[in-house]
């Protein structure tokens, strides 16, 4: 089992050039397809200036940086593609940013984001919310730190394991990635060791076992930790290079609302997460 078509959303942030070698490396890996999905949205006006004769030239001026834009991204996926010696389908989209990702990602195995960064004020937005992402997509995503060069997945990941659909969700998409680890541990609590007399995690390190994942349980009790906290900081001992979980939330209003954990993961991350909901 691997994945055959990942798509990586591209755009002229910092973290562009980073988010697409690493799915380019992964690609290759995976001996997968690659999409770079770069989407254009409609003029951005600031409202202070709407109803103003320079609304005009911001559209002008906006046009001019859309040219400028897929022009550096062109050439940026040049120089991957050479780098790697991977081909990477290239696609120019007009449309909002979030809508066309999920659009695209409903034929795809993967999608490779990042951790949103600051805009100017002038800046259109053009990074999508990983979690609404991950709420939407159907598919796993996998969301890289803003700061620094994330090394592949595989030398350790972590799971954060909980038993429940979201979790499974993103265990079962992860799993090209831990077939080929050397080593994955889940960390699973014991509400109450008295009340649960089973190992939490034995079950879902059972199921691994039999892919052929190697992998250990690493059960815990905490009745009332952060456990965000937690798994970043078992994340870090453990010298992780990937965290996997569920996407965790609550409807409200037909919407599914991140929940405090997978909030906290993605706010403090520092090693790619995998995140299914």
């Amino acid at each position: 089992m691997a994945y055959k078509d990942i798509l990586v959303h591209v755009d002229t942030a910092k973290s562009a050039a980073t988010r697409l070698d690493f799915a380019a490396r992964l690609a290759v890996t995976q001996d997968a397809h690659l999409t770079a999905l770069h989407v254009v949205p409609p003029p951005y006006i600031p409202a202070d200036i709407m109803g103003t004769g320079v609304g005009a030239d911001v559209v002008a001026w906006h046009r001019e940086q859309r040219d400028r834009r897929v022009a550096d991204i062109h050439a940026l996926i040049a120089q991957v593609q050479q780098r790697h010696g991977v081909t990477i389908e290239e696609r120019v989209v007009d449309g909002g940013i979030e809508p066309t990702i999920l659009d695209h990602s409903r034929y795809t195995d993967l999608i490779v984001a990042s951790q949103p960064g600051d805009l100017l004020d002038l800046d259109q937005p053009l990074q999508p919310s990983p979690g609404n992402l991950v709420v939407g997509a159907g598919c796993p995503v996998l969301v890289l730190p803003a700061a620094g060069t994330p090394q592949m997945p595989g030398n350790h990941i972590l799971i954060a394991w909980k038993p429940c659909a979201e979790a499974a969700r993103a265990v079962r998409g992860a799993l090209p990635l831990l077939k080929k680890a050397k080593a994955v541990t889940v960390l699973s609590a014991n509400v109450d060791t008295k009340d649960q007399p089973r190992i939490a995690g034995a079950d879902i390190a059972t199921h691994l076992a039999r892919h052929g994942v190697k992998v250990t349980v690493m059960p815990f009790t905490a009745p009332d930790m952060d456990v965000g906290s937690l798994i970043l900081a078992r994340a870090a001992d453990l010298g992780a290079d990937l965290i996997v979980m569920g996407g965790y939330g609550h409807s409200r209003l037909r919407e599914m609302v991140l929940g405090g954990v997978t909030y906290h993961i993605l706010k403090n991350q520092i090693v790619p997460v995998l995140l299914a909901s």
